[in-house]
């Protein structure tokens, strides 16, 4: 054998070594997660998420639109001697706009700006969602006509892509560049309470997650928008007697969305008389991927108070008067009537004291979002998000007013718009003239 077929045949043998070695060393870096695993897998997923991105997407075909509870749209139910007058705000993910009806089903105004008039250049996002999957969630109405809403971009992540703020004719007040979602609250001080999100690399002691992962954080901005608190879920946890829970978060295995947290309701001085075992300024809170519902001190930055119990994928929780908690059970009901119900439970016993959950004839059920008010008159107004229907039941569980969305696929009058945030207003409570009176007509059953 001469020296070239010597020099080929030991590349030969040394290019299958390393090639063997390779494969060797790449199953033991996989297995004990050694470099340079994660930066294959963080390219790996950036890949798949630019790939989804890039793929053309039905906004009809997604879960923002599902089949309609009711063929007919408008009011389909009214009893005026047992419902609570007032007005209805909701959002629908047909736009992004706010709504709010008469109890008759006018629109009697609405809120609208396109996200791309808000930022042009968004400096929290790298790269923006086409402008249809741009929506409203949760919104507050001022008395004088402001509003305040988070914004999503849904198929993105994090999907949250801001906060703003409006007048009653829908010009911009102020706007808050982070990813709030899903929830905003004032408080009796008229301080805004939203939640963010973002991709972290921290280590937080106590938990066990590959890393980055999306922490949730409780923000509290002054009523003109600046930023005046930040705290994080993962640290209040960590730093707290309820540090256990960081357990239960490994057992779920949600590793890159470990919270999901969905509300944040502020416990007012007044209401503190109906808690004791809380104190003024803290905030309740719900983190859907674990079942659990949290109070967080947010000067201590740490969890005072938490709790699971019989639901599953719950959102909205409410403090009430009488010292129970209202929550929306998305998916712990296992009856005919739906998997969905409204269920008020006392926080130091744990007993379910009432609940609303639908039947073989009036089925109730939506996976995701959902909202529920407790009305001054004991009533309870509950949106069924993914049906795009709003209803109010009485304690005795009738059902007094029903509000069937009118904003439907164009080429499938069944399905119908997500709605979310149902929220009734006494009329004394607006001091802004309501301009429109655009009657909401009814889809003529096929």
């Amino acid at each position: 054998m001469n020296n070239n077929a010597k020099q080929r045949l030991f590349i030969i043998i040394l290019l299958v070594s390393v090639s063997f070695l390779s494969v060797i060393f790449g199953m033991v870096a996989h297995k004990f997660k050694l470099w340079p695993v994660s930066i294959f897998q963080d390219a790996y997923q950036a890949t798949k998420a630019w790939r989804e991105r890039l793929t053309p997407r039905d906004r009809y075909k997604s879960r923002f639109f599902a089949k309609a509870r009711h063929v007919n749209s408008g009011v389909l139910q009214y009893d005026k001697a047992k419902a609570y007058d007032g007005f209805t705000l909701f959002t629908s993910v047909h736009a992004q706009k706010a709504l709010l009806i008469s109890m008759d089903g006018q629109i009697l105004h609405e809120w609208h700006i396109p996200f791309s008039e808000i930022w042009e250049n968004p400096p929290h996002i790298e790269f923006k969602i086409a402008e249809d999957f741009i929506l409203w969630g949760k919104a507050h109405m001022y008395p004088n006509g402001d509003l305040v809403t988070t914004i999503g971009g849904f198929g993105d992540t994090p999907w949250g892509y801001g906060l703003v703020k409006m007048d009653k004719d829908s010009n911009l007040i102020w706007k808050y560049a982070e990813h709030a979602h899903h929830d905003v609250n004032v408080g009796s001080d008229d301080k805004i309470y939203t939640l963010i999100h973002d991709f972290t690399s921290e280590q937080i002691p106590g938990m066990k997650l590959k890393l980055p992962f999306l922490d949730d954080s409780i923000v509290v901005l002054s009523p003109d928008g600046h930023e005046l608190n930040r705290v994080s879920i993962s640290k209040a946890f960590s730093n707290s007697d309820f540090s256990s829970v960081l357990n239960v978060v490994e057992e779920k295995k949600n590793s890159w969305d470990p919270w999901h947290t969905n509300n944040v309701d502020i416990l007012d001085e007044e209401m503190a008389k109906h808690f004791p075992f809380l104190k003024p300024g803290q905030v309740l809170v719900s983190m859907r991927n674990i079942d659990t519902l949290a109070a967080i001190d947010m000067d201590k930055k740490q969890v005072v108070w938490a709790v699971t119990g019989p639901w599953h994928m719950q959102h909205d929780p409410d403090f009430l008067k009488n010292g129970n908690i209202l929550l929306f059970d998305n998916r712990g009901n296992f009856g005919t009537g739906g998997a969905s119900r409204i269920i008020e439970f006392n926080p130091m016993t744990m007993e379910i004291v009432w609940q609303y959950a639908g039947n073989e004839q009036n089925i109730f059920s939506t996976g995701v979002k959902g909202v529920q008010q407790m009305l001054p008159n004991g009533n309870v107004l509950i949106s069924e998000s993914m049906r795009g229907r709003i209803f109010e039941v009485t304690r005795e569980k009738e059902i007094v007013w029903e509000f069937s969305s009118p904003f439907r696929a164009p080429h499938d009058k069944k399905l119908v718009a997500n709605v979310w945030g149902g929220e009734r207003y006494h009329p004394d409570y607006l001091e802004f003239e309501v301009a429109n009176k655009n009657i909401i007509t009814h889809i003529p059953t096929n």
